[in-house]
């Protein structure tokens, strides 16, 4: 079996909730090298660096400054999406964000552009539709072992951002909000209401709690 000898060097932009996963994750891979984190709270990043064992930390502009990154992570807040990531593009880097790709049509084809005008690589979350059983669905169709489909329904439960992220507040404003890219679903009331009025309804009480640390303005963790 051929051996993989390229490894590729990555900088994970954001050391929020969602950190921990990624790291977890990139180190399964025997290609990808992360070699940096950045935060707007530069005491988080150290963290994050000292315990996953990343050798470089700082902001986002010391990130996007070091040569030897490659690619970008971008795990920062939706609003801040399309943002982060032209910027990293400007900067010569690949990106993969997470979703949503930008808070706009308007944003996103900004960032399309972005990436086309750079030459670089583009990618965003989710990729679920890449997984095996989505794909197999689709084969399924494809080759029509299921025969023609006339129909489908489907259902996604989920649980309030606020019972499992410490601070949740980003999931409630613009480019998330309770809505999120699935519509009526945990709120189903308000939320056929806001699909209607193109409004996602107010965060309940639980969400509105003060955050357990608060972040700087400006580029802000996921």
């Amino acid at each position: 079996m051929a051996q993989h000898t390229a490894r590729h060097r990555i900088g994970i932009l954001g050391a929020g909730n969602i950190f921990g996963r990624y790291a977890e994750g990139l180190r399964t891979f025997p290609e990808l090298d992360v070699i940096r984190v950045a935060d707007v709270d530069p005491a988080r990043a150290e963290r994050a660096a000292a315990e996953y064992a990343i050798p470089a930390w700082g902001g986002p502009d010391e990130l996007l400054e070091d040569d030897a990154v490659e690619i970008v992570i971008n795990i920062t807040p939706p609003a801040f999406h399309a943002k982060t990531v032209i910027a990293a593009l400007e900067a010569g880097k690949h990106v993969y964000v997470e979703k949503p790709l930008a808070a706009t049509v308007e944003e996103a084809r900004e960032v399309l552009d972005a990436a086309e005008r750079s030459g670089k690589l583009l990618g965003s979350a989710p990729d679920t539709f890449l997984g095996s059983a989505v794909q197999t669905a689709r084969h399924a169709i494809d080759t029509g072992l299921i025969g023609e489909p006339v129909g489908a329904t489907a259902f996604v439960r989920s649980s309030r951002s606020e019972t499992w992220h410490p601070d949740p507040r980003a999931f409630y404003g613009r480019a998330a909000g309770p809505c999120w890219t699935w519509a009526p679903t945990t709120w189903p009331r308000s939320s056929t209401a806001s699909a209607r009025s193109g409004r996602c309804p107010p965060p309940p009480a639980s969400a509105r709690r003060p955050a357990r640390s608060p972040a700087p303005s400006g580029w802000s963790t996921r």
